[in-house]
């Protein structure tokens, strides 16, 4: 039995704890979120939403006005400045560039350009402002549309959904975290044990290998004393200088891990099994538990359970008709000294209980049956097909039942 397979209810139920985890936090997040959404709808004033778009249309259509004519005045000032440009002349030309007349055109042609950069720059800017007046427009348009489109009913109705499902999931959550850390504290003196004994087995390995090679160097050594050096060394570590004698310990302790682990393992494992059983209802073999060996002892031990059991989950006893003669009594004070609480049924004169205890737990998988008998001629029930019968043990006063971890005097 490996341990992925051996802890894998433990994982399942975490993995079903931490989808539960997200499912609220999504829950909740979207409760949130639609929250917002309504309070949203019920500020917004779709008038105050429209006037903002007529101020901003005025806007952008004065600022539209004001492009055109900077593009205008752009392309003006570009064919001014190419003409410019044109009547200038290389500096190589020192004859006519040093003339007042060049001077002149090259004053015109810094003078247009100074112009032309400060114009692009504004209709830069005016450009920019235009499109951000349009998007506010369009976002402004956006938001009465879904205003418009909201249903604030229907929203409404689907937030007063959430609170339930969201406090369903929580008792979920609640209950299925108790029920983890109950199995991981009933089950953790075994895993821990586990851990120890794996430790113990690495460690013993680990002690063989060394004293193997201890070993070696002995087999291998030149000398008296360099074989002095590695027994000093042997007993330094394992407080004995025979490499041999802890090889033959450790091999014997590790034969023992060895033994020892997979059995812990099968133990881990039926407790898990045990601790994830679901039991919704007991069927008490009455007729099987009012005996210790062949000594009758009447109701003792059934009214102790039923006591310890304490309303655990439903608890069902069934009699056989002779129950009534061996406890010299009728079905009512049968029913009297088990309690009022208790569901309690005894079986037609000449018929036996078992039968009706195999019909009574039907195909339930949260239902079972506390016996020691086999039903062996009931094998076609689904109830000992599916193995959903307890056993239990009656000595020195006490009633053992391992498969619901009970154990009680009477």
């Amino acid at each position: 039995m490996t341990s992925i397979d051996l802890f894998e209810p433990l994982r399942r139920r975490r993995s079903r704890l931490e989808r539960l985890t997200e499912q609220i936090k999504a829950l909740e997040k979207s409760s949130q979120a639609l929250q917002r959404a309504i309070a949203d709808y019920e500020a917004f004033q779709p008038e105050i939403e429209k006037d903002k778009i007529a101020d901003f249309e005025i806007a952008a259509t004065s600022l539209s006005g004001k492009i055109a004519d900077q593009e205008v005045k752009k392309a003006n000032l570009d064919r001014r400045l190419q003409g410019v440009n044109a009547a200038k002349v290389s500096p190589l030309a020192v004859w006519r560039y040093f003339t007042a007349e060049q001077k002149q055109v090259r004053y015109e042609a810094s003078r247009i350009a100074l112009e032309l950069s400060s114009t692009k720059q504004q209709l830069s800017k005016d450009q920019e402002s235009l499109s951000k007046l349009r998007s506010d427009i369009n976002g402004a348009r956006m938001r009465i549309s879904d205003h418009e489109n909201f249903d604030v009913s229907d929203s409404k109705k689907r937030l007063s959904s959430f609170s339930p499902e969201i406090e369903r999931l929580k008792v979920d959550h609640t209950a299925a975290n108790a029920e983890l850390a109950r199995i991981e504290t009933k089950i953790r003196p075994h895993t821990q044990e586990l851990d120890r004994l794996k430790s113990d087995l690495a460690t013993a390995n680990a002690d063989i290998t060394l004293a193997d090679r201890f070993e070696q160097e002995l087999s291998s050594a030149p000398n008296s004393y360099e074989r002095a050096m590695i027994h000093q060394e042997c007993e330094e570590k394992f407080g004995t200088g025979s490499p041999k004698q802890v090889i033959n310990d450790r091999r014997g302790r590790k034969r023992s891990l060895e033994n020892n682990i997979p059995k812990l393992e099968r133990r881990i494992a039926n407790e898990l099994k045990k601790l994830e059983r679901t039991i919704g209802h007991l069927l008490i073999d009455g007729n099987n538990v009012c005996y210790e060996g062949q000594a009758f002892i009447g109701l003792r031990a059934i009214s102790a359970l039923l006591q310890k059991l304490d309303g655990r989950y439903k608890t069902t006893v069934v009699f056989d008709a002779s129950i009534r003669a061996m406890l010299k009594t009728d079905t009512q004070g049968v029913e009297r000294n088990l309690g009022a609480s208790v569901n309690t049924h005894i079986a037609p004169t000449k018929t036996a209980a078992d039968e009706y205890l195999m019909k009574l737990a039907g195909k339930d998988g949260t239902t079972f049956i506390l016996s020691n008998d086999r039903f062996a001629e009931y094998h076609d029930y689904d109830v000992v097909k599916s193995g959903r019968v307890f056993r239990f043990l009656i000595a020195e006063g006490k009633l053992m039942a391992n498969d619901i971890d009970i154990t009680v005097k009477f």
